[in-house]
């Protein structure tokens, strides 16, 4: 295997496409906002954009894998696990007369982040698990790397309000998007090649399947 274009594949096709699944939640969210939903819509309709987030960023793996992974899987996994970190995600925005300076209310939201990092990369792991790798790894550098990347949306938030015009509002979620993209494709970049490269030494050509 080259190392380093199995590098570059998988840091353009990740980037790529987690930059355009996640512009589905950030357009979804936009316009819900602008014609203020209730909050019963709001929050299963980003669960749902959510997991086409997921299941585009599910593709882009898939190809940057080089077909290391089963792709329809794949993609099932990952998507789930998005919709998962949504759907947990959205819990302060939608419970409301929750005191979050409380001590429970810390713990609890430092569960629920813990859990929103590792909901893509464990139901990944499951995938990975089948195929008979040793890949326990994938959790922990996932994990760290989107807790790197979801900085990138959390930047605008200082710069922005109910006043922003909305296509500056989109263009700026949009680039935090991409951002965060690129930071999750580079942060798990190597750890992807390892998989890849043990996929290839465990397996004859005719097993390895891209479907």
């Amino acid at each position: 295997m080259d190392r380093d274009r199995f590098l570059q594949r998988w840091l353009v096709s990740v980037t790529l496409a987690e930059a355009a699944g996640f512009a589905i939640p950030a357009v979804v969210g936009g316009i819900l906002s602008l014609l203020a939903a209730p909050a019963g819509l709001v929050y299963p309709a980003m669960v749902l954009a959510g997991a086409c987030e997921g299941a585009l960023l599910g593709f882009g793996q898939s190809l940057g894998f080089g077909g290391a992974v089963p792709r329809s899987p794949w993609m099932l996994a990952t998507a789930a696990g998005a919709a998962a970190a949504w759907s947990i995600g959205m819990l302060p925005s939608s419970l409301g007369g929750i005191d979050f300076g409380s001590p429970w209310a810390v713990v609890l939201t430092a569960v629920l982040g813990c859990l929103l990092l590792l909901s893509i990369p464990t139901l990944q792991w499951c995938v990975l698990r089948r195929q008979g790798l040793r890949t326990a790894f994938w959790i922990p550098v996932n994990a760290g790397a989107w807790a790197a990347g979801i900085l990138w949306t959390l930047a605008p938030s200082p710069f922005i309000d109910e006043t922003t015009p909305a296509p500056a509002l989109f263009g700026v979620y949009l680039l935090a998007g991409l951002l965060m993209a690129a930071t999750v494709a580079v942060l798990t970049g190597f750890a992807a090649r390892r998989i890849a490269s043990d996929a290839a030494g465990s397996r004859s050509p005719a097993d390895v399947s891209p479907t």
